[in-house]
């Protein structure tokens, strides 16, 4: 698949997983992602998960209502590199993804 392909289904995702993410599960919303891929196409949860966690890290910014300047001391990650973390998802280190997840259970 390419760069372009891949990056076109990551944006759908995420409009899914916002759009259906509150009402549905994690499971369900899964289920339903991979329903509508080839199986050439299909995502890992992982890759799943990475996508859901970056959709509650943008929700907990905007409810909050953190600003540009406070969003790297919060999160642990620089704001340009959060940036680039957010257009691109495949980009996420297991490091990041422990600082993300830690800025959502410590915003909850």
């Amino acid at each position: 698949m390419s760069y372009e392909e891949n990056d076109w289904i990551m944006r759908q995702i995420k409009q899914l997983a916002v759009g259906l993410g509150k009402m549905l599960g994690r499971d369900s919303l899964k289920e339903m992602i991979n329903l509508e891929l080839s199986a050439s196409e299909k995502l890992t949860d992982e890759e799943i998960d990475t996508i859901l966690l970056l959709v509650d890290v943008e929700e907990k910014i905007e409810i909050k209502q953190i600003k540009d300047e406070e969003i790297s001391q919060k999160v642990g990650i620089s704001r340009e590199r959060l940036t680039d973390i957010l257009i691109d998802y495949s980009l996420v280190t297991e490091t990041e993804k422990k600082c993300l997840t830690e800025f959502i259970e410590k915003t909850e």
